[in-house]
């Protein structure tokens, strides 16, 4: 049996493979987002559970700040392991209450005076700093995230300045992963 399809009917089924694939390539970047956003809800967890405060509070205050790019599975996060609270929040880098009411920080992108204003802020109290959008991590955050946009895979550097500055203690453990995933491709 030959079936026959009409200029018409051939032009719209291209009309409609063209906009599939169009669409294809966005929703595996999508996925991967989402891939990588779990990655660094994960990678931020175990951080965690690596740190220590001078008081261990009773609820750990997560803050984001900025506009971030993977902080969204951050707010799924409700316990940790050892079965601590966690909240988390949302606060604009430039408002004052990020210094008393956070343990954590996690950082989006923000301008070199508001960061600059924001960790000055922070001088003083026990406050883990990690960030986004920092990839020399020379500077003010004390784990910086590591991400590229052909991987899902997350990796991290940690600046030993700002963690001495930072109140908080991390297992040594966490300090040797960052140096040893230097030369992993």
């Amino acid at each position: 049996m030959l079936l026959l399809f009409s200029p018409r009917f051939i032009a719209r089924l291209v009309l409609l493979l063209l906009g599939f694939g169009l669409l294809l390539p966005r929703a595996l970047a999508e996925t991967a987002a989402e891939i990588r956003a779990t990655a660094v809800r994960e990678l931020v967890l175990d951080i965690l559970s690596y740190t220590r405060w001078p008081t261990e509070p009773a609820v750990l205050r997560m803050c984001v700040a900025a506009p971030t790019e993977y902080a969204g599975a951050l707010f799924t996060i409700d316990r940790q392991a050892n079965g601590r609270a966690v909240q988390v929040n949302r606060y604009d880098a430039s408002d004052p209450a990020i210094s008393d009411n956070c343990d954590v920080l996690y950082l989006g992108v923000v301008d070199e005076p508001t960061r600059i204003a924001l960790f000055a802020r922070l001088q003083g109290h026990s406050v883990l700093s990690i960030s986004e959008y920092n990839h020399d991590c020379s500077t003010s955050s004390v784990f910086c995230l590591q991400t590229e946009p052909q991987s899902v895979r997350v990796r991290f550097k940690v600046n030993l300045d700002a963690l001495a500055l930072s109140g908080v203690r991390v297992h040594p453990a966490v300090l040797k992963l960052a140096r040893a995933d230097k030369g992993v491709p």
